[in-house]
């Protein structure tokens, strides 16, 4: 027994470990793209654009079934860019994006309006430089900026702003930079201060945990720099730790300058980090949000508990249900982990018998042991077997439960106002540690792993503290569908030990 109950905790580990370096490390894999000539998709063209201009006459309002843009004439520039679904404003409070600079200088543009577009002009001596929105389609815009001669910089050097203010340092630990050029290609790593991107790209996206700005190169770039930003929390002054066990989070956040000689064309989508929706443009977007090795288990995981989700409008019933269905699907996976368990039990007397009787000669004993499981019909590894096959649905789920925008801001029940949170009195960590540990008595009869019973469930809970409560929940709930389902394997399946 107690050498099983070593390589289940040693498996289980394992588990552990690559949840916690994948929820550190993990980043989409690269895939090829389509060509740079195909067909760029948008929807039909605005027959109704609301405008409002502010009194003061330096800020005009556009306002959009999805979007809410606010224009600043000072660099013709955005102070605000709101989608409106999510109520997320992805411009950093009092900074601007798509600001138009000419040799360093900032200038103060005109504006006009038209029933699809905004238009800034500035004439700097005989030179005039047009700046034009056009709003092409329901997620974002086209921008075209145009003159004579002039290198001009199209600056987003400010970046993407924190849109999850309760989980600040969760946010940013998902902030990365992506272009598509000849491949797709994540280039975060590769921005210490400042990175010049010389190769003619496709498309480039910056990106927080849960939305992304996409920007298609519709014409020629002349060259591009990549920014890194230093966040720091206004009131600690760092980042705050992510994980229970002290892994910390990025603290950066990137912007992005762009570099064109006489014209700049390109088109902008401000879009919710979902793969069903990004792989709709056909431009290779969903490899953003692709998951990597593990993404498409993920995604059925996704549409799976969505499913549910149209029956009860509650996640984090579905979260519970999809407890539930797990325990039903992998029942008789447990059903032969408890009787290997119970057979390796029963065989211990024998087992130091031969220990004892072979102490000084391994090979033999090694032979004399695999007999014994033979003639036994024991499997001494059967009992991990079943923990790899459900090791890539485990870590699905995981990913689902912490990156799916569907879990943002969704409530359950009492004080879980939202799933993808952690639980503020940590009542479902430390719940789950106690199912664990109630488990763990139940299963174990080796005096000698009493430590690890007991410093297992502890270590959990330290490791599940800061994790979304979306998670927290759908561990407590296994945690107690294991100690019933324990219940019912003892009753029930006892008397396939002896056969």
């Amino acid at each position: 027994m107690a050498e099983e109950q070593k390589r289940l905790l040693v498996a289980f580990l394992f588990m552990i470990i690559i949840l916690l370096l994948w929820s550190y490390f993990s980043k989409p894999q690269p895939s090829k793209l389509p060509s740079k000539n195909t067909p760029y998709d948008t929807t039909s063209k605005v027959t109704n654009l609301e405008t409002t201009k502010i009194p003061a006459g330096d800020t005009i309002i556009v306002d959009r079934p999805r979007l809410r843009i606010v224009f600043s004439t000072t660099g013709g520039a955005i102070k605000s860019f709101l989608l409106k679904d999510y109520r997320i404003d992805i411009v950093p409070e009092g900074k601007f994006l798509f600001t138009t600079v000419i040799s360093d200088s900032i200038y103060q543009f005109e504006p006009k309006l038209f029933p699809d577009s905004v238009v800034f002009t500035k004439k700097i001596g005989e030179i005039t430089i047009y700046k034009r929105y056009f709003f092409e389609h329901e997620n974002g815009f086209n921008l075209k900026i145009s003159s004579d001669t002039l290198i001009q910089i199209l600056s987003l050097k400010d970046g993407l702003a924190i849109t999850e203010k309760k989980n600040q340092s969760e946010d940013l630990r998902h902030f990365d930079v992506y272009v598509q050029d000849y491949k797709f290609n994540r280039v975060t790593p590769n921005i210490k201060t400042k990175l010049e991107y010389k190769t003619t790209w496709n498309w480039l996206a910056l990106r927080n945990k849960y939305f992304v700005l996409i920007i298609n190169n519709l014409g020629v770039i002349e060259n591009t720099f990549f920014h890194q930003i230093t966040s720091l929390f206004p009131k600690s002054g760092i980042a705050k730790s992510y994980l229970g066990c002290g892994v910390r989070s990025n603290v950066n956040r990137f912007g992005v300058e762009i570099y064109g000689k006489n014209e700049i064309n390109i088109s902008i989508f401000l879009l919710p980090l979902q793969y069903s929706l990004l792989v709709q443009y056909k431009k290779g977007y969903e490899q953003i949000a692709s998951g990597g090795f593990w993404g498409p288990i993920a995604r059925l995981i996704l549409v799976i508990l969505k499913f549910f989700y149209s029956l009860v409008k509650n996640y984090g019933i579905v979260v519970i249900i999809f407890a539930v269905l797990l325990k039903v699907v992998f029942f008789p996976l447990s059903k032969q982990v408890f009787i290997s368990q119970q057979r390796m039990q029963l065989l211990q007397p024998e087992l130091k018998k031969l220990q004892q009787k072979y102490k000084n000669d391994p090979q033999t004993l090694n032979q004399e042991m695999m007999h014994l499981y033979k003639v036994y019909k024991i499997n001494p590894f059967s009992g991990c077997l079943p923990l790899l096959i459900q090791f890539p649905v485990f870590i699905a789920l995981y990913q689902v439960l912490s990156t799916s925008i569907e879990f943002r801001q969704a409530p359950f029940v009492l004080w879980i106002t939202d799933l993808s949170l952690k639980d503020p009195y940590y009542v479902l960590p430390i719940g789950m540690g106690i199912m664990m540990l109630i488990q763990s008595l139940m299963t174990t009869v080796d005096p000698r792993q009493k430590f690890m019973v007991i410093m297992m469930p502890i270590v959990m809970i330290f490791v599940f503290l800061n994790f979304p409560s979306g998670l927290q929940l759908y561990w407590f709930t296994y945690n107690i569908l294991s100690i019933i389902e324990q219940f019912i394997i003892k009753k029930y399946f006892i008397a396939l030990v002896k056969k």
